[in-house]
């Protein structure tokens, strides 16, 4: 279950949210999908900032030494 909050996951899913966002802003074939691009795009941008602003967990071998 800590797998599901790491930082790392989070930096996975704001790449994720870019690079989908680019390509649907990219692609030539449906409407809604370039609409909904920009939104995602967006999104996963956003993410990333709030990310690099947020401090690493410490572990428990920091604390001790």
């Amino acid at each position: 279950m800590r797998f599901l909050f790491s930082k790392k996951w989070f930096y996975r899913l704001a790449s994720g949210l870019i690079l989908g966002g680019f390509a649907m802003l990219c692609q030539p074939f449906t409407h809604a999908l370039f609409v909904l691009g920009f939104p995602i795009l967006l999104a996963g941008v956003v993410l990333f900032m709030i990310l690099d602003h947020v401090p690493d967990a410490k572990t428990e071998e920091d604390n001790i030494g």
